[in-house]
């Protein structure tokens, strides 16, 4: 982690058999023994495999980003140039991975890895640095994060039937996105708001330093930005900076290791000090307006609606092609059910930035309130491909309910049952008046898969809003093959889940095999 979220828990696979949309984990332990780390050439103990690794690192890199604000894409130049550093540098990895970096629209100083050579670095971090050269100590440090394995090392030690559920649920305009979706329970959101110990830490910043100079930056870069941290740390920093150094402190022995290292590499690397300003000219210019924006969603989030709208006129001037600022001023207007105007505002940001779950997931909902159910329905629809919610969920649930599609509308409000807040309770609800108490298929939400240890394991999530008891479960290894009946006697509440394990040594594709059917779920009210 560079001084802050950083990157890689890794290895854990998902069963093809999870609902669409999803992204809960049924950790399978495919690899069990030393593997030779191909950055340090050691011997690393894993119980994880490289698939998991690669599959995680393409399914939730979108969702995470989109939860922390979305892409930077006021100057596509900045995500660009980081790019190229970003590819320069993996370059020189001693993992080819299919590498990528993107650019975070949040203020927080910030940069982190998805296993899988996912990388993101915020725009908060960005107007901090100072040089090429500090860029390059960022990114190399988050490149060895996925390179070295350093998150499939840290998934080993506290690896377990991982069964996140990566639905959001929407807390409210006010709130600040990263704190709208609830991400907490999946694989992604532990990796990168994880630390690393400070082993993986040096580790990062040595051989992230032999990245920088085997692609022609001056490895004093990392230096300088480890005792930037330091002096930072020592009562001379932002809110913001408080956040990032609680995640990661900086050390004085990383410093002294780091000037180490960099005298035993070549000392004529690029430093690009112009060339960095010239790229970040941009957000470095821009920063009051930002600024000025963070403190309107503040006033907003106080009911103090003129000062968060005069904060915010302010902020489009200084950079009207921001969508997030257009997007403030249609949640201000709706809140004031104004929603004509909010409407015109969700238009403007969407076509600033058509690529943010938020702005369709806001307009979906003013649509929604003038029974416009097709437009509705299709910004639900398309937010929910960016970033699930259970906001979007619930409404595209009703929807599919009310045009006669009972099987569509169960599925949406499934998905939608898993989170917590007043719209999941609607959601299972909503599951319960659509299955006849007579029926207990699908009161439990069934997900099934192997444990680090090999044995089969069976979870049981409560979809309803009642507790549930007296659970039998019938489990089929093939068609034709005796049901083999485990009672389940722990109660298990609405909105939670018990994990069944059977003790049974299996291999995946076994585990896959195996039907497992619900024989008896009693409400108890």
């Amino acid at each position: 982690m560079y001084s802050l979220l950083s990157a890689g828990k890794r290895h854990m696979r998902f069963l093809r058999k999870l609902p669409l949309v999803t992204v809960s984990l049924l950790a399978t332990a495919l690899l069990a023994g030393c593997v030779q780390n191909p950055v340090t050439g050691k011997k690393d103990f894993l119980l994880v495999s490289e698939d998991w690794e690669l599959q995680i690192g393409a399914q939730q890199y979108l969702p995470l980003r989109q939860a922390q604000g979305g892409d930077y894409v006021v100057d596509p130049g900045v995500e660009a140039y980081v790019r190229k550093i970003g590819m320069r540098l993996a370059a020189q990895s001693d993992r080819k991975l299919p590498y990528e970096f993107n650019v975070i629209n949040d203020s927080t100083p910030n940069a982190w890895a998805l296993p899988g050579g996912k990388i993101s670095i915020n725009r908060g971090l960005l107007v901090r640095l100072k040089s090429e050269a500090e860029l390059a100590a960022v990114l190399g440090h988050e490149i060895v994060h996925a390179a070295a394995k350093h998150g499939a090392k840290g998934q080993t030690r506290g690896i377990g039937l991982q069964l996140g559920v990566m639905t959001a649920s929407i807390l409210g305009a006010r709130e600040g996105y990263g704190q709208q979706a609830q991400l907490l329970s999946s694989v992604g959101a532990q990796i990168i708001t994880s630390q690393y110990g400070q082993g993986a830490e040096l580790e990062a910043d040595r051989f992230g330093m032999n990245y920088m100079a085997e692609a022609g930056f001056d490895p004093q870069g990392a230096v300088e930005l480890q005792r930037k941290f330091v002096q930072l740390s020592k009562g001379q920093r932002s809110d913001a900076l408080s956040r990032l150094f609680a995640s990661h402190p900086p050390s004085e022995k990383r410093v002294a290791e780091n000037i180490k290292t960099a005298r035993s590499l070549p000392a004529n690397g690029r430093r690009g000090e112009d060339t960095y300003a010239k790229a970040m000219a941009r957000i470095v210019k821009t920063q009051p307006a930002y600024d000025a924006f963070e403190q309107a969603q503040q006033a907003f989030k106080k009911n103090n609606t003129r000062q968060a709208s005069a904060l915010l006129r302010d902020a489009i001037s200084r950079e009207p092609r921001e969508a997030h600022f257009h997007s403030l001023a249609g949640d201000i207007a709706l809140a004031q059910r104004n929603l004509s105007v909010a409407k015109n505002s969700f238009d403007k940001a969407i076509s600033l930035n058509n690529n943010f779950y938020y702005y369709y997931l806001q307009r979906g909902k003013i649509y929604e309130q003038q029974k416009n159910v097709r437009a509705a329905q299709a910004d639900y629809a398309r937010s929910v491909k960016l970033l699930p919610t259970t906001a979007a969920q619930l409404s595209l649930g009703r929807f599919a309910e009310q045009s006669g599609k009972p099987q569509v509308a169960k599925r949406y409000y499934a998905m939608a049952a898993q989170a917590t807040g007043d719209d999941a309770t609607r959601a299972r609800a909503a599951l319960m008046r659509l299955e006849p108490p007579a029926t207990t298929s699908t009161r439990l939400l069934v997900r099934q898969g192997l444990t680090p240890k090999g044995t089969f394991a069976v979870q049981l999530i409560n979809q309803t809003s009642s507790n549930i008891a007296n659970v039998q479960i019938g489990l089929q290894s093939a068609p034709g093959t005796p049901t083999r009946m485990q009672e389940v006697r722990q109660l298990i509440p609405a909105g939670q889940s018990r994990l069944i394990d059977t003790g049974r040594k299996l291999t995946s594709r076994q585990a896959q095999q195996i039907k497992v059917t619900i024989i008896n779920a009693d409400i108890v009210r």
